[in-house]
């Protein structure tokens, strides 16, 4: 039994397109939040997703 994957490359490219985009918000997103958030708030919250990262290891 054979079964044909057919792959629209118009329809790769425009997710691919997307997913640029979405990337790029989010970018813009998070840049906002660091400007907007003291340095003390936004680091301790970075702090504990390395820290919570490094117990999985």
């Amino acid at each position: 039994m054979s079964t044909e994957i057919k792959i629209s490359m118009r329809e790769l490219r425009e997710k691919k397109q997307r997913n640029f985009e979405e990337r790029l918000r989010f970018i813009d997103l998070w840049v906002d939040y660091i400007k907007k958030t003291p340095n003390e708030v936004w680091s301790a919250q970075q702090k504990m997703v390395v820290d919570a990262g490094n117990v999985e290891c």
